[in-house]
């Protein structure tokens, strides 16, 4: 395998992308991994999940960074390719590339059964807890699960996301409220709008930094959730042992450590 020294850094991915990375739409993403590289491949994600992803403006770039960006970014070098972002909505990011659109997909994804009827998925790359995320002036009133599945509370989660089935599963006589975006559902939880927004633990963990009055409930739900996958379109088995040798070399190094690190750092503002 090639070797991933300056890919494995949002550090220097950052130096990268002041100069090397630009926004060629509102959401496409271009990264030059190697100025000798002349073709792309593109990956699709929803930037609005850090510390997996989510934009940033450096040095008066617009960029995503984030733990799967620099996976991107090492699956495109062991390729010998650049990298091309699309960044759409979460429960768009199948359909564009069982249609082609996309090469790969990596947004802090589940390989649920249900997406492998239509997906390939590699190896996990990352597993965390779910968690409930909620203010600080209801933090006390929420001590179980029965006081928050009441027909008065309003959970939120994000489409398409498996904390969408958990909140089914989990809460079936609270109200529902489903949104496409992230920071939209964490926006109505601030404002009061909703009581309770379903998240991976070290999302949640990332808003508790960046916006004041929330709180993390203290008790889990479910189980961990089963991890975060690549997905390519079905049959690619030709990128999909790539994608796993590329993981598996990340994992083994422990540069995976450090990128994980570094994105929850860098998603803190520290």
């Amino acid at each position: 395998m090639k070797k991933l020294i300056g890919i494995i850094s949002i550090a220097l991915l950052i130096t990268l992308t002041s100069f090397m990375s630009g926004c060629t739409s509102s959401n496409i993403f271009n990264y030059i991994v190697d100025d000798s590289y002349t073709d792309y491949i593109v990956m699709g994600t929803s930037a609005d999940y850090p510390p997996y992803e989510w934009p940033m403006n450096v040095e008066g770039t617009q960029t995503l960074v984030g733990i799967d960006i620099q996976i991107g970014l090492a699956i495109a070098a062991e390729l010998g390719m650049n990298l091309q972002v699309v960044n759409k909505g979460f429960d768009f990011l199948l359909d564009d590339l069982s249609k082609g659109k996309v090469d790969f997909v990596i947004a802090g994804m589940t390989p649920t059964d249900e997406r492998a009827e239509i997906v390939d998925f590699s190896m996990v790359y990352y597993e965390a807890h779910q968690v409930i995320l909620t203010t600080l002036e209801n933090q006390d009133n929420y001590a179980s699960i029965e006081d928050l599945n009441l027909n008065t509370i309003r959970i939120g989660a994000q489409m398409g996301s498996i904390q969408l089935d958990l909140a089914e599963d989990t809460f079936p006589d609270s109200q529902k409220v489903y949104l496409q975006a992230v920071p939209d559902l964490i926006m109505k939880l601030s404002q009061g709008l909703i009581e309770a927004v379903l998240l991976e633990q070290p999302v949640a963990e990332g808003y508790l930094t960046n916006v004041e009055g929330l709180a993390v409930l203290e008790f889990e739900i479910g189980e961990p959730d089963g991890g975060s996958a690549v997905a390519v379109e079905k049959g690619n088995t030709e990128l999909l042992a790539t994608i796993n040798a590329v993981l598996e070399d990340l994992i083994n190094s422990g540069a995976l450590d450090i990128i994980v690190s570094e994105a929850i750092l860098l998603n803190s503002g520290e």
